[in-house]
Formats: structure tokens, C-alpha cells, sequence
């Protein structure tokens, strides 16, 4: 286990680096679109909604 750990440490270290990035991008996006559309009265819905009616 500690040879596979050994081997594979820096792989697994940019996998994990990369899905936090990834994860803080998506919440970055999310937050900065709903403070560009905070005062302009316009409600943000998924689009799921609109398919299903």
C-alpha cells in the first residue's frame, strides 16, 4: 500500500487539486451572477422548469 501510495502521491495530488479549483470556480460563477443580477429584478431559474410545463 505504501509503494502504490508513493508511486501514484503526485497524481493523485493534481486530481484532488484540480476538483477543488473546479469546485470553487462553480461556486465563484454562481455567486458573481447572482450579484451582477442582484437589483435588476431578474429571477435566475433552472431550465429544467421550463422543459418540464
Amino acid at each position: 500500500m505504501k509503494a502504490i501510495l508513493k508511486r501514484y502521491a503526485m497524481a493523485i495530488f493534481f486530481l484532488l487539486l484540480v476538483s477543488v479549483l473546479m469546485l470553487l470556480g462553480t461556486i465563484g460563477v454562481k455567486s458573481l451572477g447572482e450579484k451582477m443580477l442582484e437589483n435588476t429584478g431578474v429571477e435566475m431559474k433552472p431550465r429544467g422548469e421550463q422543459l418540464i410545463k
